[in-house]
């Protein structure tokens, strides 16, 4: 009886060591995403986009300074002429229109491209 509770009590502390350390290191990634995000913003390497509908047409503009950024009729040409205006910085939807939001993001999906720029 003292075997069978020493290998479930070994059990139960493998399988809670386990969780402590996916969730030690799923936060520390978390962290250094977010770290990474940071620094991107810091050295204008990362550009925030708020997003805006004028009939079939995206707006972006970057959401720190209000500038002009690019716009397209979907999310595929906004990628191009975002990479062409700006080809050493990446961008990311960070708010807007909610709708044109939810629709760029499901055209990344189908798309099943990873855009590095946006």
């Amino acid at each position: 009886m003292e075997l069978l509770n020493f290998i479930l009590d070994l059990v139960f502390w493998g399988i809670v060591s386990w969780f402590v350390f996916t969730w030690l290191v799923s936060r520390y990634l978390e962290s250094r995403q977010i770290g990474q995000v940071v620094r991107d913003l810091d050295h204008e390497q990362l550009i925030p986009l708020t997003v805006e509908v004028d009939q079939d047409q995206y707006f972006c503009y970057n959401s720190i300074t209000k500038a002009f950024v690019c716009q397209g009729y979907n999310l595929k040409e906004i990628v191009e002429r975002f990479r062409q205006l700006y080809p050493d910085k990446s961008a990311a939807i960070y708010d807007g229109d909610e709708t044109a939001v939810r629709i760029l993001k499901s055209q990344l999906k189908e798309l099943g491209e990873n855009f590095s720029s946006v």
